[in-house]
């Protein structure tokens, strides 16, 4: 993919690998499981024409740190959180799929005021059951074991993606292998294993502070992620501003490119409207594709929306009384 920069730096001890492209306001996106900064590869060409974008490998991922430490979801988004201030990211906005939303929901947790926008994919808030997800389960009490699953990246990676995506956008073996190379850094079979084995250590994040506008996404016919993990979502997260149901999967920025890339361009647009076709499924599921609460009472017509209703309160009192005399 031409545009990109590569970088790295080490803070706090830690090294990162990042892709960079575009200028403008930062958008900071962070894949999940068993991916790269690639997850985005498809969306990055569209928000660099607008934005500066910071794709980033998470700890344990493609050319970032594999050191043994600390791989909660808390400690990793504290560590981001430093590499960013390291290198002069304040306000952004920011997108995560799947363990890159769970990072990503402990830095809005940590840094909510310099959050200007939010995009989580694949990923649960109120509801889970681990009957959906095994592997959850299997993988961290048994994190030793399952690094010796991954010493097979190409294997590995094409049973995560045959059995997450939904049967009509399977990818094809380029892409997967592509993935799987990435996935095939020396130290990632030990690395990625510990955020299994550090599961039950993470803080619970307090959804409260999420009062910048969110947007939560999720596949149809994602095996592990049911709709009802999404139902009602709107009660744990005041800024959300809808929940978007995709035609895909799991692992929707690559079986959806196409829409994935409009959805991220138009919400960080502030312009992701709720008649706009992608929120077609989610109209159709009884899911919100608008704020529950306006943010504020003001609009761009200068009729007194306020000074009416009270005006036909008032009139509609007075009515009643004079018919009350007549009879």
């Amino acid at each position: 993919m031409s545009g990109l920069t590569h970088r790295t730096k080490r803070v706090e001890g830690v090294k990162w690998h990042w892709v960079e492209a575009g200028d403008g306001e930062p958008v900071v996106l962070l894949h999940g499981i068993p991916e790269s900064w690639q997850c985005w590869k498809h969306q990055i060409p569209a928000l660099a024409s607008q934005f500066r974008v910071l794709a980033f490998d998470l700890k344990g991922y493609g050319q970032s740190d594999k050191k043994e430490g600390d791989y909660t979801g808390t400690n990793v988004a504290r560590e981001l959180i430093a590499l960013l201030d390291s290198i002069g990211i304040n306000r952004f906005r920011l997108a995560g799929h799947d363990w890159g939303a769970i990072i990503g929901d402990h830095i809005c947790d940590h840094i909510p005021h310099r959050v200007q926008r939010y995009m989580r994919c694949s990923i649960s808030v109120h509801e889970y059951d681990v009957r959906n997800s095994l592997h959850h389960q299997w993988n961290s009490q048994n994190w030793q074991d399952f690094s010796k699953l991954l010493a097979k990246p190409s294997a590995y990676v094409r049973v995560w993606f045959e059995s997450s995506c939904s049967p009509h956008t399977q990818l094809g073996d380029e892409e997967i292998e592509e993935i799987a190379a990435e996935f095939s850094n020396l130290g990632t079979a030990e690395a990625v294993p510990r955020y299994f084995r550090d599961l039950q250590k993470n803080t619970p994040v307090d959804y409260s502070k999420f009062t910048f506008p969110v947007i939560t996404a999720f596949g149809a016919y994602d095996p592990r992620q049911p709709i009802e993990y999404f139902r009602g979502v709107e009660d744990h997260i005041p800024g959300l501003e809808a929940v978007l149901m995709m035609d895909s999967g799991h692992f929707m920025t690559r079986e959806r490119p196409r829409e994935m890339t409009q959805a991220l361009m138009f919400f960080f647009n502030s312009m992701l409207a709720p008649g706009v076709p992608l929120f077609d499924l989610s109209r159709e599921h009884g899911l919100p594709v608008r704020p529950v609460k306006p943010r504020a009472a003001w609009g761009v017509n200068s009729f007194d929306l306020k000074g009416s209703t009270a005006k036909k309160k008032a009139a509609g009192k007075g009515r009643k009384g004079k018919q009350g005399r007549r009879s």
